[in-house]
């Protein structure tokens, strides 16, 4: 199943091991709002229940990493354009051009279809560790 935009940014911000609150704590906006306001907003945007426009985009880009191009895809693929969907992670949605690192700082690599490596090892361990 292609995730949606907003669900692809969940994934990346918790893969960055960030809370709502974390990214919020980064991002200034004009107006201001407040913290708990800011923490509202992004969760409407992780739920597609509010546009991303660019500046909001960019903004959470300097919070968290994530690949623009599989954003953009996911979105045009979400308004229903013929595309190929983006070959991500199921757990942490990374990419082929934003790969994430396993603990040890190494790239990951697919050992599945939509799985890589560094989600596998860490699934792996918590099943030993449960």
């Amino acid at each position: 199943m292609v995730p949606s935009p907003g669900t692809y940014l969940q994934r990346r911000r918790e893969a960055a091991s960030m809370t709502l609150a974390d990214v919020a704590q980064r991002l200034s906006t004009v107006p201001r709002m407040e913290e708990h306001a800011r923490v509202e907003w992004i969760a409407l945007v992780e739920l597609d229940a509010v546009p991303a426009g660019f500046s909001t985009i960019a903004a959470l880009r300097s919070a968290f990493p994530f690949d623009m191009t599989v954003l953009a895809q996911l979105d045009l693929i979400r308004m229903g354009a013929d595309l190929p969907p983006p070959r991500l992670c199921r757990t942490c949605a990374c990419s082929e051009y934003d790969p994430c690192h396993d603990r040890l700082g190494a790239t990951c690599s697919w050992v599945e279809d939509d799985l890589c490596s560094a989600c596998s090892h860490a699934a792996l361990l918590a099943s030993v560790a449960a």
